[in-house]
């Protein structure tokens, strides 16, 4: 299961990708509820902050090549306490994975087929998922390629038609947000989705060069993008439209009508918004079969993949309704999150350091 390699290219689209993808969707109607015309202001410093965040990442990873993150816990904190960080990790990927099944299945009941039961669509994504992680993270790589060309095409002809019902009267205010309060208010974006791409520590030793240069770069293009989707937002529907819509993205599919040749556009958005979904689940549900797969070597990951469809499933229906799993995102995912991608990776890290820097004073000492 390690022997996979993925060019930087590949990795590049799958950071990308995994950022961008479901947040264009469930992120803007949110930040304009707070931040109003000023919300497009929001993802510059939330990505600017993860940049920083992941150069501890990155730092992790270089002191310890080749190894995922499940691993440098074992070997950092020792067999019992890094066994126990690793599955408090492999919790935190499942609970993703989970995470992006339930927003999948609420968009579709709520927005495509309100009479099927959710579990219809956890299932069948699961499944199409499922199968993409037991063929392996090239896999999952060479399908992004493709299907990332589709979604920035169509995405860039749904702007093109939603601009002719632009009003740049709609940004009248700007620039008078309380800082300080709308920080606090938005913290959730920090969480969904930019240090969620702590993930990729379990694909950094796929990647054999350029590891740091891409992954930062997809950050960049990532928060520039999600600010441009905001600011997009704002200027078509408006901040009031937009702040009470869940999914405003597709409100403005829903709207296009150019003569009777472009009418219902929100099916090419339903689209993009399933393929995005698919290429996210897929990476956190690998990492979290990987995860399991390393923890307890496991070398063959075919049940542990058919077991997570029948767990992740499960886990998907915790939530009564799409309000509540929003709610949630909103007061504790950042904190949650905050404690996988800064405070065990800086411990590791600080371990790391001081432990070297041991070695090398008793090296100096003997000699």
């Amino acid at each position: 299961m390690g022997q996979s390699k993925i060019t930087v290219w590949q990795f590049f689209v799958l950071t990308l990708t995994f950022l961008i993808g479901t947040s264009f969707f469930f992120t803007p109607g949110g930040l304009i509820n707070v931040a109003k015309q000023d919300a497009w202001i929001v993802p510059l410093w939330a990505g600017t902050s993860t940049i920083l965040v992941s150069l501890i990442w990155l730092e992790l990873s270089k002191q310890y090549q080749g190894l995922s993150i499940i691993q440098i816990c074992i070997k950092v904190a020792g067999k019992k306490l890094g066994s126990l960080l690793a599955l408090m990790y492999i919790s935190y990927f499942i609970q993703l994975a989970v995470f992006v099944t339930r927003n999948m299945g609420d968009f579709m009941k709520q927005a495509m087929m309100p009479m099927s039961p959710i579990t219809v669509f956890h299932l069948m994504f699961l499944v199409i998922s499922g199968y993409a992680v037991y063929k392996g993270i090239d896999t999952i790589a060479r399908s992004s390629e493709l299907l990332f060309i589709i979604m920035g095409v169509t995405f860039i002809f749904i702007v093109c038609l939603g601009l002719t019902q632009w009003d740049s009267g709609r940004f009248q205010g700007m620039f008078r947000m309380d800082l300080w309060k709308t920080m606090k208010e938005t913290r959730s974006i920090f969480g969904f989705p930019f240090l969620e791409s702590l993930l990729f520590l379990m694909l950094f030793p796929f990647v054999k060069s350029k590891l740091k240069s891409s992954f930062i770069l997809a950050i960049v293009i990532a928060t520039i993008m999600l600010s441009f989707s905001t600011f997009f937002t704002i200027g078509v529907l408006g901040v009031t439209r937009a702040s009470h819509d869940t999914y405003p993205l597709f409100v403005i599919a829903q709207e296009i009508h150019i003569g009777s040749f472009f009418e219902h556009m929100e099916s090419t958005i339903a689209l993009i918004l399933l393929v995005a979904i698919f290429i996210k689940l897929s990476i956190a549900y690998y990492c979290s079969v990987l995860g399991i797969c390393q923890l307890f070597q496991i070398k063959n990951r075919s049940w542990i993949t058919l077991a997570l469809i029948l767990l992740i499933s499960g886990l998907a229906l915790g939530y009564d309704n799409v309000v509540e799993n929003i709610e949630f995102s909103k007061k504790y995912d950042f904190e949650y999150t905050l404690i996988y991608s800064v405070f065990i990776p800086l411990l590791l890290l600080i371990v790391t350091w001081i432990r070297r820097s041991r070695k090398k004073s008793m090296r100096e000492t003997t000699s």
